[in-house]
């Protein structure tokens, strides 16, 4: 299966599933299987959001 296009929140193609998924859609991407000739849509979504701080890291001279 092959990814020939990648869609961001907003672009023409993804405004129908951003009513549907909300702020919780991320892309969308179109995959085309030549094997079994079918095209898939795909989604992303974020699935849990919490607060995080990345470590900061002391460096020695």
């Amino acid at each position: 299966m092959q990814v020939k296009s990648k869609l961001l929140t907003g672009e023409n193609g993804t405004k129908e599933l951003l009513k549907q998924y909300g702020e919780q859609l991320v892309c969308v991407r179109y995959c085309y299987d030549q094997k079994r000739r079918k095209r898939y849509k795909t989604v992303a979504l974020i699935a849990d959001e919490e607060d995080w701080l990345p470590e900061t890291r002391i460096s020695a001279m």
